[in-house]
């Protein structure tokens, strides 16, 4: 698993290298694009599938090398920070501090250190607004919140005492008849240029003389900055726009500079994760709207989606692979270069063969004491993905530090339930997993639905006093990035089986679980079947045992397989046991195994019985691939070979499903199943 998360990296890593021209992740020194300024490059992937832990491995790599800022769009913190003061801050204000702060502390030791003069300048102008001459203590502290983008870090508490006392005695001489807010604005900011520039700095100030009406002055057009930014509305987005411009202007002054050529190393990065939120669309479209003016910068921005689609990304040029966004970077007529926007899915693990996935938890099981099959299993289960499968391997590795004595018995419903101990014990392993994958506004709704096959099905189980339907949820995980399946209302094979493990446990005597599946039961057995002599079975009969077995009923599903059994396309027979036994189950596994081992020829319906339980078996998501069920699957596909109409059908299953039960790949193809067989991940 980290082989196949480092040969990712590796592709970001070397992309990065040409595109900011310095030696990243140890890789060989490459010539970067000479275009600027370079393509904002958007990574496509869903929830989990390792955009973050790529974003954070280059920020850690290339900080060294250049100047790197990371920033999570989704991040909580920035609209609590920009709800505290609203007439003074804005969740743009706290990302562009955020990302300031990240660019002036990355970068070789050997560089001077960034100075972002001008968006210091411009955040403290929108925070003069709200200021008058009761709120020295808050203004101080303000200004010590933004030290780290200040124009002189050394001895910043002592300059900004002796700033705020000469701001207090300007507000002081002011008339004591009420002053307008832009008057405050006025004050503090010639105080500003005065007290807390020095010359060297005052330069870099001077590009405010060229905000929107401010006629060459700088103090006039940091004053109508703040201004604007009390105001709200559409004088707001050109102050916040023009805050943009303010970093990268700072940037683009640290290489100006002969002195800045020679020391800086390599081109800025900015990281932006999540940039799928309101306010990553909103920092691109600036971004893109200043160089579409014929503007240039030198930051290589690294955008994170969940999807494709959406206005920001709509004009972007679509690459097949990142592999074909390195390719074209190599190239010396920077055809990387020839659009504003690319668009590079993020690439999929491969698949996990048998012989190469047992070696997947050799770092946490170097004793192998792990049962055979867990690797295989978990990779089933995940799909490859990242997220899910660092969770699960940290829960291993917490169980082997622990030297539980069960650890050769572990199972994955034993991973899901575990949870860390320590003083205060944290969430078990599919509460976290929940948490991090699910839409934390509809998560709850959406494990109510978690049984459906479809919309129609789904909008039979959703409470009438949800504010939302069906197709709203749809909808939700269209826009986070989960993908469809036809057989499958929630798409995603991991994603619905940790839903329905929550809604299993919902209730101390499993009432959810029972409702729901019990409503579905009721909703297909209202369709009755056709004739069965012309072996055309409607579908909502398959889909009625289905849900029985759900229940923990089998005695129908068994009842009808040994009616039909005889039908004249055995393979139609063998897709509706596929299907009826594809149920998800959490419970009476003793049971479940007793029958399914049973052996022994016996009458039909049992022999029926047997091959239901060994196929529900080997379907079960949380089921480690093992010799018993493999056993159990072939012989009672061969008990029953002389009762089907076509028997080579049941002796071309046998080796077959054999064959997928050993390396741990599903017997029923699905969407879900496909994906993960193709490429190893969900995307």
């Amino acid at each position: 698993m980290r082989d196949q998360l480092s040969a990712r990296s590796d592709l970001l890593a070397q992309l990065t290298s040409h595109l900011t021209g310095v030696d990243v992740a140890g890789l060989r020194r490459r010539p970067y694009c000479k275009a600027l300024p370079p393509p904002v490059v958007a990574v496509v992937g869903g929830r989990g599938t390792g955009k973050t832990h790529g974003f954070q491995q280059l920020r850690d790599s290339c900080g060294t090398t250049t100047l790197v800022a990371y920033l999570d769009c989704a991040d909580e913190s920035l609209r609590t920070l920009a709800a505290e003061s609203p007439e003074s801050r804005s969740t743009v204000t706290e990302a562009l501090r955020e990302l300031g702060i990240g660019f002036t502390g990355t970068g070789p030791s050997h560089q001077p250190t960034l100075r972002t003069t001008r968006l210091f300048a411009g955040l403290v102008a929108a925070a003069s607004s709200t200021w008058n001459a009761d709120q020295d203590e808050q203004i101080a502290a303000e200004l010590r919140r933004l030290e780290l983008i200040s124009p002189e870090q050394s001895n910043w508490a002592a300059s900004v005492q002796q700033w705020v006392a000469k701001l207090m005695a300007a507000y002081a001489s002011l008339p004591v008849s009420l002053t307008p807010v832009q008057k405050f604005v006025e004050v503090s900011v010639e105080v500003l240029i005065q007290e807390l520039f020095q010359r060297s700095t005052r330069k870099a100030v001077d590009w405010y003389g060229a905000y929107p009406g401010a006629q060459g002055s700088a103090q006039r057009g940091l004053t109508l900055l703040g201004q604007h930014f009390r105001l709200g509305g559409d004088q707001r987005l050109r102050a916040e726009y023009f805050l943009g411009q303010a970093l990268r202007a700072d940037l683009d002054e640290a290489y100006r500079t002969f002195g800045g050529w020679l020391l800086r190393t390599g081109r800025p990065l900015m990281l932006l994760d999540n940039a799928h939120d309101a306010l990553g669309e909103r920092l691109l479209r600036d971004l893109l709207a200043y160089r579409a003016e014929g503007r240039s910068d030198r930051v290589v921005v690294y955008a994170a989606f969940r999807r494709g689609g959406g206005q920001v990304l709509r004009e972007g040029r679509r690459l097949a692979s990142l592999s074909a966004a390195v390719g074209l970077a190599a190239r010396k007529k920077d055809e990387l270069c020839e659009g504003p926007l690319v668009v590079v899915p993020y690439p999929p693990l491969p698949p996990a063969a048998p012989e190469t996935s047992d070696g997947l938890l050799s770092h946490v099981d170097p004793d192998a004491m792990l049962p055979p099959g867990l690797p295989r299993a978990l990779y089933r289960f995940t799909g490859g993905r990242p997220l899910v499968m660092t969770r699960m391997t940290q829960a291993i590795d917490e169980l082997r530090a622990e030297q539980q004595p069960s650890l050769p018995e572990l199972t994955l419903r034993s991973l899901l339930s575990h949870r860390s101990t320590g003083p205060q014990p944290g969430p078990t392993v599919a509460e976290s997993l929940r948490e991090a994958l699910v839409p934390e506004e509809s998560g709850e709704l959406l494990m109510l639905l978690s049984a459906a096959a479809d919309q129609r099905a789904a909008a039979l189980l959703i409470p009438q006093s949800a504010s939302v339907d069906a197709a709203d949820l749809r909808q939700v995980m269209d826009d986070d990035g989960w993908p469809r399946c036809s057989l499958h209302f929630v798409g995603d094979h991991c994603l619905r089986t940790l839903l329905l493990h929550r809604l299993y446990h919902l209730d101390a005597n499993h009432s959810s679980w029972l409702a729901a599946h019990s409503r579905l039961v009721t909703h297909y057995a209202s369709g009755r079947p056709g004739t069965m002599a012309s072996g055309v079975v409607r579908p909502s009969f398959s889909h009625q045992y289905h849900h029985d077995l759900a229940l923990g009923r089998t005695d129908r599903a068994v009842a009808y397989l040994a009616a039909t059994i005889g039908r004249a396309d055995t393979a139609d027979w063998l897709a509706d046991l596929l299907h009826i036994s594809s149920a998800p189950s959490f419970e009476a596994l003793a049971e479940r195994r007793a029958r399914a081992f049973a052996g022994g020829r016996g009458e039909l319906e049992q022999r029926v019985e047997r091959l239901v339980n060994a196929t529900w078996l080997a379907q079960d998501w949380l089921e480690l691939p093992e010799a018993r069920v493999e056993s159990a699957v072939h012989g009672a596909l061969y008990a029953l070979r002389d009762d089907v109409a076509d028997s080579s059908v049941l002796t071309d299953a046998a080796a077959s499903w054999a064959d997928r039960i050993r390396g741990g790949r599903p017997l029923r193809e699905c969407d879900c199943s496909r994906r993960t067989s193709a490429t190893g991940v969900s995307e």
